[in-house]
């Protein structure tokens, strides 16, 4: 089957989607006999949380090896991070670096956007990814028993990529370029899809209660980064959804560590 046969199958299908997905936010080696562009990313968002599953699975399998051989909690922590972070090629970090240096060093909405596109790392990201990565290592450290943190792992990365695909479909594109303009806005279809699994799945690993606590944290950090940039700059860029995946996982880590303690 040649390669536009291929394209005409499996188009807008759920396979299709997961590999546009799997391609854009992991760096894991699939080949594609399909074309790869921008303006499928929409309408495969609305699987970014089942990328979480894989990001999430690995990243917990990585920290379930390491407790179960003798690993403290603290380094098998920073191993399950380090394993998510190479997964994803730090996709996510570096888009979250660049809005600390935009948002803390433009004066004005062409600054900040200046900013966020120059690959020079300034002293808000640096700071930033510290603080993140801490969060992170020491919330993790800090849940009981291998497989319940399995689950946080699991549902805390399904659940923030879901808000990050959603959030495409609420906010609009902050400028004219970029992964928001040319991935477009994705279908309503996509985006309840896409929060769906965001909820569902914490839930049914974590239980109804558990679950619930971190959703809606997660929830919460989401809204608030897209409330600020909205004020910011008007709306979302690939930077600022790769904020919210962060910021929606480190509140979701820290819901669990209270409820937790």
């Amino acid at each position: 089957m040649t390669n536009s046969e291929l394209q005409k199958k499996y188009n807008g299908s759920w396979v299709h989607d997961f590999l546009i997905a799997l391609v854009f936010l992991t760096r894991l080696p699939v080949r594609l006999n399909i074309q790869f562009s921008m303006k499928n990313v929409g309408l495969a968002s609305r699987v970014f949380a089942l990328i979480g599953i894989i990001v999430g699975g690995l990243s917990a399998g990585v920290y379930w090896l390491a407790f179960n051989v003798g690993i403290p909690p603290v380094l098998g922590a920073m191993l399950a991070v380090s394993a998510q972070i190479i997964l994803t090629g730090a996709l996510h970090e570096d888009a979250i670096g660049d809005v600390a240096d935009g948002f803390g060093g433009g004066v004005d909405k062409d600054k900040k956007l200046e900013i966020m596109r120059d690959s020079r790392v300034g002293t808000y990201a640096v700071v930033t990814l510290i603080l993140i990565i801490g969060i992170k290592v020491s919330a993790i450290a800090s849940y009981p028993g291998t497989w319940f943190t399995f689950g946080i792992l699991l549902s805390a990365a399904t659940c923030s990529r879901g808000l990050m695909g959603a959030a495409m479909y609420f906010m609009p594109a902050a400028r004219a370029d970029g992964l928001g303009a040319s991935a477009g806005r994705p279908p309503v279809s996509a985006a309840l899809t896409s929060l769906a699994f965001a909820i569902i799945i914490p839930v049914i690993l974590l239980g109804p209660y558990a679950g619930s606590i971190a959703v809606f944290s997660a929830i919460a950090g989401a809204l608030f980064i897209g409330f600020i940039a909205y004020r910011q700059i008007g709306g979302q860029t690939g930077d600022v959804l790769g904020s919210i995946q962060q910021i929606s996982e480190c509140a979701f880590f820290i819901s669990m560590a209270a409820f937790i303690s």
